[in-house]
Order: C-alpha cells, then sequence, then structure tokens
C-alpha cells in the first residue's frame, strides 16, 4: 500500500489515529508536546502511542515554545523532526539532529510579502513550510493561490482547503511537496469517525492490485 502524495498528519493523540494512519503509510505523523494545547501528549502517551506504529517519522508540534522548552523536551520523545511557530528561533536549532519545519498559521497572515522574506531567511534551515488554518477555515481562492505560488520556489506542504474533491488536483497539478491532515478525538477508546481523514486518504491510495 502507498499514497500518491507526502502526507502529514497533525495532531494525532489516540491509538486509533496512529494505527490507522500509519496503515495507510502516511509520512509523518504529528504530536503536540506543548502542555497547554488540548492534544498535548505527554512522554509516557507518546511511547504508547508510537510503539504500535513503525515506518513513519514522528514529529514534535512545539508551537511557539522558546528554544530552551524545546530542547528540554527532546530527551524524552524520540522524534524526527521538530515543528515551530516560531521563524525567529530556527538558528538557535540546527545544532540538534532533527530535522525543522516551520508552520504558518493562515488564520492570522496579514502580509505575504513578509511571509516570502521569512520563507526566504529559512530556506537553508527548514525542510518544510506547513500552512495550516488552525480554526480549519476554507479559505477563498486568491489565499489558496497564494500558497500554491509560494510552492514553485519553496517546499510547502498544504493543510488547509484539502477535501476528498480536490486533493488528487491539488497534488498532481501543483508544486507542493504535500499535504497535512488533523486527527481528532476518539468518541471512546478504540472508536473514531474517521470519515473526512479516511476519503482523503483513500482518494489517494494507489491500487497496487495485480490483475
Amino acid at each position: 500500500m502507498a499514497l500518491k502524495t507526502f502526507v502529514k498528519i497533525s495532531e494525532v493523540n489516540n491509538l486509533s489515529d496512529a494505527r490507522y494512519c500509519a496503515g495507510m503509510t502516511v509520512d509523518l505523523m504529528g504530536f503536540s508536546l506543548v502542555e497547554s494545547s488540548l492534544s498535548y501528549v505527554n512522554p509516557a502517551n507518546f511511547m504508547e502511542l508510537t510503539g504500535w506504529v513503525s515506518g513513519v517519522d514522528f514529529v514534535g508540534e512545539f508551537g511557539d515554545a522558546s528554544e530552551e522548552e524545546i530542547k528540554k523536551s527532546l530527551p524524552e520523545y524520540e522524534i524526527h523532526y521538530i515543528q515551530t511557530d516560531n521563524p525567529a528561533i530556527l538558528p538557535q536549532l540546527t545544532d540538534i539532529p532533527q530535522k525543522l519545519i516551520l508552520r504558518f498559521n493562515v488564520d492570522v497572515i496579514q502580509d505575504a510579502n513578509k511571509i516570502t522574506e521569512i520563507m526566504e531567511k529559512s530556506s537553508g534551515l527548514a525542510t518544510y513550510f506547513l500552512f495550516e488554518s488552525v480554526k480549519g477555515i476554507h479559505y477563498k481562492e486568491h489565499i489558496l493561490n497564494q500558497v500554491l505560488d509560494w510552492a514553485k520556489d519553496f517546499p510547502i506542504i498544504l493543510g488547509f482547503n484539502v477535501s476528498e474533491e480536490n486533493v488528487l488536483q491539488l497534488t498532481q497539478e501543483n508544486a507542493i511537496k504535500g499535504i497535512s491532515l488533523k486527527g481528532g478525538e476518539e468518541i471512546r477508546p478504540g472508536f473514531k469517525d474517521f470519515d473526512e481523514l479516511a476519503d482523503i486518504l483513500e482518494t489517494l491510495e494507489i491500487d497496487d492490485t495485480i490483475e
């Protein structure tokens, strides 16, 4: 089984998401490591969740945490990527082995030129630039088109305006490196409504059935 594009799953905090997404061969699985976050995963839960999956790289999602807070957490989590919302600390994170992801919250972007400048300065530091809507807003085409235009020059993962209906067009007709989808809460342990997440991943699934 494989997917037609690179996929990151954000805010994973339950075993249902972890096992399902790993089984669908996503590339990155993100866990919120900020204690104030509703999706926070403590070290014990992280070990429990990641112990059930393989073949996927783990991302520590640190939001606006400081360099000191991030580095203090690293010994407790076996992660491959660090995701931050703060471009200013990227130079201070180059002495650690994890790769870096810089996230932009589309909900608060006001100046496109400033975003371009940040990516230009960070292009040698960040492996990917992730654009997400924290509020889950579906934005008008001119906003999406701006991000797709940036993808011609920068390694961008798209995390908003992605649906079952448009995911193939977005990934096949544009230069984005991949997409990002969000996990969610279990209805109760072992039970999860996968509808939207599953629909998109199944659309991306490569049919390797041998006739």
